[in-house]
C-alpha cells in the first residue's frame, strides 16, 4: 500500500531561508499593490520587507535551537577596499548559512533612471563580494514604475549598465560609462543574472538571486 511522501519543511538551513524570502516577497508584493503597506522610497521598503522576512523566519524555526535574526544596515568590510552597509541580512543562529541583501525603490518621478541602473549593479557587485567575505548567497529585489528601465536602451548607460526584460549580464568583464555624477564606477560581474520583470498593475518588480549556483 503506497502513502504519500512526508510534506514537512526542510532541515536545511539555506532550503528555508530561501522559501522564507520568496514567501515573504511574495506577501510584501501583495500589501504593496493593495495599499497595506504605502512605499513611495527606499526605507520604508526595507523596514517594511524585513519586517515580513522576520515574521515569517520565526514561523520556519522548527526546531528548539532555531532562531531566526534578521539585521538592517550590517557592516561588512572589504567591498572594493570600503565598508559597506548591507541593507537587509538574515540567518538561523544554529547555522553558518547566511543571505545579505539588497534593495532598489525607483519612481518614474524620481528621474535619474541612468544612475539607477548604475547603482543597481553596483549593489548586485556588492552582493557578490559579501559573499566572498562569508555571505552563503545574495538577493537583490528592485521595485519601480517606470518602463524606462525594463525597455531595451538603444544608446547611453542603458546599452552598457542594461537591465531590460530579458537582458542577461556580461561575466568577468568591466562596466564602465563616463555618466555624470557616476564617473569612474567600474562594475565586473562574476556570474551572469538574467533580468525577468514581473509586472503587477503599473509596478515592475525584479528579484534576484546573488551567488548561488544552486539556485
Amino acid at each position: 500500500m503506497s502513502m504519500q511522501a512526508p510534506d514537512l519543511l526542510s532541515l536545511d538551513h539555506k532550503t528555508r531561508i530561501r522559501c522564507i524570502l520568496d514567501a515573504s516577497w511574495k506577501i510584501f508584493k501583495s500589501k504593496f499593490i493593495h495599499g497595506r503597506h504605502p512605499v513611495l522610497k527606499e526605507a520604508p521598503f526595507q523596514h517594511h520587507f524585513a519586517n515580513i522576512i522576520s515574521t515569517v523566519g520565526g514561523l520556519y524555526c522548527i526546531e528548539r535551537a532555531d532562531s531566526f535574526f534578521v539585521d538592517l544596515e550590517t557592516k561588512c568590510e572589504n567591498i572594493k577596499n570600503k565598508s559597506k552597509y548591507l541593507d537587509i541580512t538574515c540567518s538561523f543562529s544554529n547555522s553558518d548559512v547566511r543571505c545579505a541583501i539588497e534593495l532598489k525603490f525607483k519612481t518614474a518621478k524620481q528621474g535619474a533612471q541612468d544612475h539607477g541602473r548604475i547603482d543597481a549593479y553596483v549593489d548586485i557587485e556588492a552582493l557578490e563580494l559579501a559573499c566572498k567575505a562569508g555571505y552563503t548567497f545574495g538577493k537583490f529585489y528592485m521595485i519601480t514604475d517606470s518602463a524606462t528601465y525594463v525597455n531595451q536602451s538603444r544608446k547611453g548607460v542603458g546599452t552598457v549598465f542594461a537591465i531590460h526584460q530579458g537582458f542577461e549580464s556580461p561575466i568577468n568583464r568591466k562596466v564602465c560609462y563616463p555618466s555624470k555624477g557616476r564617473e569612474g564606477v567600474e562594475v565586473c560581474l562574476e556570474y551572469p543574472y538574467r533580468f525577468d520583470w514581473e509586472k503587477i498593475g503599473e509596478w515592475y518588480f525584479l528579484d534576484l538571486t546573488i551567488c548561488d549556483v544552486s539556485s
